[in-house]
């Protein structure tokens, strides 16, 4: 099971007066690199108030990113569109509006968009890989896979692409040739978390524990504190009947996402198989706290 991990941090914070549209920019530019972007929001707000025509196209763009980076889709297509009136053959914009609405899972105006990113730049990687996904979330595998195909055409070397296409033969229930093609994206990019992730989980899903178990640590090598693989190496260590490290990835799955339940579910189970009835029952005892149940 993939999941996605959605977080909002809400910081509020008195904002001084500025005249500087520049100033304003690079701090807003600062806020953005360290993943602050609700103060980056603020900043570019006071700086739009302020801008001269030259200043506005990287206001609206970097408001975008905000906006997309926070999840407020409907403001990234906003901001982006804005840019877009004033270069309209920018083909940056239109694959960001893409992946905007892509992420709203609006798939016709996604498809819309990206086509014509590629119109204007036949060569544009990640729009084909970004269309490739849009095609396999509505239920078209078969186009997916023919688009990303091309990219892959265009750039041997692109590890995104072999990690969607992995992904289909997946939901095509090709499991060898999923593991093939998430190998691939890990040769372009050995550090790619998400290939590793990908490639566990099918190995899991069919019952190949030792190898799903190297991949998810492969994974957690780059991406430590992910509290998803962490569960899911558990699992994998839970169904090769290994319930002492289990037991560990389950207790760090539930440090990092205390609301995650079944990793508590787990975590007693695995307690209660290894002899610990007296920690099955403390975490029951939480658990229930937590959950009510």
């Amino acid at each position: 099971m993939r999941a996605k991990i959605l977080f909002a941090l809400f910081i509020f914070f008195c904002l001084p007066v500025y005249a500087d549209v520049d100033g304003l920019m690079a701090q807003a530019k600062n806020e953005m690199d360290k993943d602050n972007y609700k103060e980056a929001i603020i900043l570019l707000n006071e700086a739009e108030r302020n801008a001269k025509q030259n200043n506005l196209m990287g206001i609206y763009i970097d408001h975008g990113i905000c906006s997309r980076q926070t999840g407020d889709y409907d403001g990234a297509i906003k901001y982006y569109k804005k840019a877009l009136k004033l270069s309209p053959k920018m083909v940056d914009i239109y694959y960001n509006i893409g992946l905007a609405y892509y992420y709203k899972q609006s798939f016709k105006k996604c498809v819309e968009y990206l086509n014509k990113c590629i119109e204007l730049s036949p060569d544009y990687t990640e729009a084909y890989g970004a269309l490739a996904m849009c095609y396999r979330d509505n239920g078209r595998v078969s186009d997916a896979i023919a688009t990303v195909k091309k990219a892959i055409n265009i750039n041997p070397g692109y590890a995104g692409g072999y990690n969607i296409l992995g992904n289909c033969y997946e939901d095509m229930s090709l499991h060898d040739d999923a593991i093939a093609m998430y190998n691939k994206a890990i040769a372009a990019k050995p550090d790619y978390v998400s290939a590793y992730y990908n490639m566990g989980v099918v190995y899991d899903e069919t019952g190949r524990y030792k190898p799903a178990i190297a991949s998810y640590q492969q994974a957690l090598k780059f991406n430590r504190y992910d509290p998803q693989i962490n569960y899911n190496t558990g699992v994998s260590y839970m169904h090769s009947k290994d319930y002492n490290n289990a037991q560990d990835y389950f207790q760090m799955a539930i440090k990092l996402d205390p609301t995650m339940q079944q990793a508590y579910d787990n975590l007693e189970l695995c307690m209660e198989k290894t002899g610990d009835n007296a920690d099955a029952e403390k975490w029951d005892k939480i658990r229930k706290e937590k959950f009510g149940k």
